[in-house]
């Protein structure tokens, strides 16, 4: 089993063994990076995170603009407003990982503790990488479909293989796919951005008409959430991609890096579903995409292909990263592979309707992730970082079983439930606020900040419990 218990900086020789190697796969897993191993320059996350956000999903959440009703400034300035609230909590989140060294998920064993962790992490990463990766496939497959003559099964196997081979090689492949990607994906959406364009009205106003119409504000703040959800959905796995950076890394370049390779894409993708919302929102996204395209619908379904690789390759090594934070008995590699066989087996039920109800299930996980991130800021800021190298040795320590923070996440996820507006599940309080539009992610995270401030200064909950302890086995004797 590769998990470590132990910080291992201090125990690495000079020269490194994997460094910024390409012809070796990466050796190194869940346990913080030695110094010596640390590499990279800070404008790769840019690249790392526009290509990753590149993808037909984002293009297709800006079609939702004209659904809700909206003008086609209303839809512009939600898109701009969630992606930025998103993107700036991504790289913060990045920035911690150079600091740490440490993978996202074992991050979160330092607010929530060593096995109170294992929750969140299965559902928020572990389900959310498998799940995710199936979406995007399923598009991609649809897309070659239309290229080529090939059954979905083989299609889907044949994409699956290429993603794992990326996710096993890890982490400095994945980083150099992702600036080709940049390269390549700028290119092919800009022919895409131009076809469009031919297809926008600039002049559609408000439509009370539209079937989600609630009102220009509670519409706008709907619709802003579905990017903000969207990016808070990477959070679990922003520091997977940065933990390899010198310590001595500035946090505001990375975390500027991050945001803006985040926002750029959102904002360029979403933006032309909002501009083209009034045309396409009533299509399929595959169809969509290639009415919108007419004669160059081939390039555009290849652009959707080749913009499912890096993204879906990211997902699997996080998810793989994400089996070793929860202590499932496996390497990373065939972490790997594990995640990537139960997403294809997720991709070929989801192959007649990418929008179904797993999809409906990963947005409801969007709403348990803000109060997650949220915990993870404010622990890092006001407990980890005045520790210093402590905090990182509690990372691994198994005697911290859970953690005052584990209870403040349950407490912002309950509050949070209150004001769900899913077709999943609506909740009691969501219709008493409704001109406001979705709340939840917003009462989240402020039920789980107050929850943790309020829990946070009293004695360590593991130490208590484990006080406890004798006293109850005193009592059964």
């Amino acid at each position: 089993m590769t998990q470590q218990t132990t910080s291992n900086t201090d125990v690495a020789s000079d020269a490194p063994t994997y460094g910024a190697s390409l012809t070796r796969t990466e050796p190194f897993a869940t346990e913080q990076i030695p110094t010596n191993e640390r590499h990279g320059k800070p404008r790769y996350q840019f690249t790392l995170w526009f290509a990753a956000n590149m993808v037909l999903a984002v293009l297709v959440s800006g079609f939702f603009s004209s659904l809700f009703g909206l003008s086609v400034v209303q839809g512009l300035t939600a898109v701009a407003a969630g992606t930025l609230l998103g993107a700036i909590v991504m790289g913060l989140l990045a920035g911690i990982g150079t600091k740490l060294g440490v993978p996202q998920q074992v991050q979160g064993r330092g607010p929530m503790g060593y096995f109170a962790n294992f929750v969140p992490i299965a559902l928020l990463t572990v389900v959310s990488a498998i799940g995710w990766t199936a979406v995007n496939t399923v598009f991609a497959v649809i897309a070659l479909q239309m290229l080529v003559d090939v059954p979905f099964w083989l299609a889907a196997t044949g994409i699956f293989a290429v993603q794992a081979v990326f996710a096993i090689w890890g982490h400095n492949l994945i980083h150099l796919i992702n600036r080709i990607a940049t390269i390549v994906l700028t290119l092919l959406f800009a022919v895409i951005t131009v076809l469009s364009l031919q297809q926008v009205d600039f002049n559609i106003g408000v439509n009370i008409e539209a079937p989600y119409y609630m009102g220009e504000f509670a519409g706008w703040v709907t619709f802003a959430g579905f990017f903000f959800a969207y990016v808070m959905t990477w959070t679990p796995f922003a520091s997977d991609f940065s933990r390899y950076l010198p310590r001595d890394t500035s946090h505001t370049k990375v975390m500027a890096y991050t945001a803006s390779g985040t926002f750029v894409a959102m904002m360029w993708l979403g933006g032309i579903g909002v501009l083209v919302s009034s045309f396409a929102g009533e299509l399929d996204a595959i169809a969509a995409l290639a009415e919108l395209t007419g004669d160059w619908a081939p390039i555009a379904m290849l652009t959707v292909v080749l913009s499912t690789l890096p993204v879906s390759a990211m997902n699997l090594y996080g998810g793989s990263l994400s089996l070793l934070t929860i202590r499932i008995p496996v390497n990373r590699v065939v972490g790997v592979l594990v995640i990537a066989a139960v997403s294809l087996g997720v991709t070929l039920l989801m192959q007649t309707n990418p929008y179904g109800a797993f999809y409906d299930f990963l947005l409801i996980l969007a709403y348990l992730v803000v109060p997650f991130s949220t915990i993870l800021l404010l622990d890092y800021y006001l407990r980890m970082r005045p520790l210093g190298p402590v905090a990182v040795n509690q990372l691994f320590d198994p005697r911290r079983i859970v953690e005052w923070g584990f209870v403040a996440w349950v407490v912002g996820c309950a509050f949070s439930s209150l004001f769900w507006n899913s077709t999943l599940f609506t909740g009691p309080l969501a219709g008493a606020f409704a001109q406001f539009g979705d709340t939840a992610y917003l009462a989240g995270a402020v039920a789980a900040a107050v929850a943790y401030l309020a829990l946070s200064p009293l004695p360590p909950l593991s130490q208590l419990l484990r006080r406890q302890a004798p006293d109850r086995v005193e009592v059964m004797r």
